[in-house]
């Protein structure tokens, strides 16, 4: 039977990202099969933390009941190699992993290779890691040294969404995520720049204060390119502005680099919109080719030929748009995301050694 859980998050975990949408989500379906469960706030910062943040959060995972059962986000225990280390004998530790930290765009090499190192040693230290994705979990087991038997694959689930109307006169593009450099809005708007003869408006949602100078040379380019009157970043809406973007989009296209699961392309899929977009390691490797044209990340080239052929061709487009539709039905749904993790955390439970 389910039975007492600490979930360890920071004080300041961005809103309306993949990652906190995953997290409330499964602590959610977990409470409805009956996991008690109880909220272990950390100080703001991460994944930078001070050092007086970095003490805060040790205290308080030593004040943890011992042999209490803990799931921290990635954001929080992938950074505090030295807590987990410290904790590991007296309390059954847990990790969620999205996708590794050093995939988040960390421009410096270095800084790369730091997260990726303390990922690495907090990851040994733990029970069990609840991956995103299968292709996530290849990279912990390749990448991180994480034993396969470790892992528990839990993808996100869906909600059912109504189907999108569309925009009934010119193609509208809309793209969900926080600008910030590993999405790539950049290299879509190079893509879009090219086909200004085509009748595409192009909506970007999603946070642009996480990183602000990025999110200034993303407009910096729409200005140059001549695109504003084309190109709106809209920042971060309510679930009810949200919800008319998706009713009156007509295309969702992504460019990013890396994905650790796709969230917001499964949402467009939901609402029975197609989808173009890059490879982005997990993201292509589970949306193939009904209802969606996948190319590789990091090129202009074929990202603009991909929305050339899909805004162009209206055959094409109706066609992607019915393999979408017919997708919606196969998506899972959050029960069995819910579903999978109460089965790993209860072994977790039920072998305390």
């Amino acid at each position: 039977m389910p039975g007492d859980l600490t979930f360890v998050i920071s004080a300041d975990y961005a809103r309306a990202t993949g990652g906190w949408i995953y997290d409330e989500r499964l602590l959610a379906g977990l409470t409805g099969v009956g996991w008690r469960i109880e909220r272990l706030t950390l100080p703001g910062g991460f994944p930078e933390p001070s050092a007086a943040a970095r003490a805060q959060a040790a205290a308080s995972l030593r004040a943890v009941a011992d042999d209490s059962l803990v799931l921290a986000d990635q954001l929080c225990l992938g950074v505090l190699p030295e807590v987990a280390r410290a904790e590991a004998r007296r309390l059954r530790l847990a990790m969620i992993v999205h996708h590794p930290l050093a995939l988040e765009g960390v421009n410096r090499a270095h800084d790369r290779d730091r997260l990726a190192r303390s990922e690495a040693d907090a990851l040994s230290h733990v029970r069990a890691v609840i991956a995103t994705s299968p292709s996530t979990a290849r990279l912990l087991t390749t990448d991180y040294a994480v034993p396969s038997e470790k892992i528990i694959v839990a993808v996100p689930g869906v909600d059912r969404r109504p189907l999108a109307r569309g925009s009934g006169a010119r193609v509208q593009l809309v793209c969900v995520g926080a600008v910030v450099p590993r999405k790539d809005h950049i290299l879509l708007i190079r893509a879009l720049a090219d086909l200004e003869r085509l009748p595409w408006r192009l909506t970007i949602v999603g946070n642009l204060t996480r990183a602000a100078a990025h999110a200034g040379r993303v407009r910096g380019m729409i200005r140059a390119r001549g695109l504003a009157p084309r190109i709106k970043l809209l920042g971060e809406v309510s679930d009810a502005e949200l919800a008319q973007l998706w009713s009156g989009a007509d295309l969702y296209v992504a460019a990013s680099r890396h994905e650790g699961y796709g969230m917001a392309i499964a949402e467009a899929l939901a609402h029975g919109l197609p989808v173009v977009s890059t490879y982005a390691g997990a993201a292509g490797a589970w949306i193939g080719r009904r209802g969606a044209r996948i190319v590789p990340g990091g090129r202009v080239a074929p990202l603009r030929a991909a929305l050339r052929q899909v805004i162009a061709n209206r055959t094409l487009y109706a066609s992607l748009r019915r393999e979408a539709i017919a997708r919606r039905r196969t998506l899972p749904g959050w029960e069995a995301t819910a579903a999978v993790v109460d089965r790993g955390l209860q072994h977790l439970v039920e072998n305390r050694t």
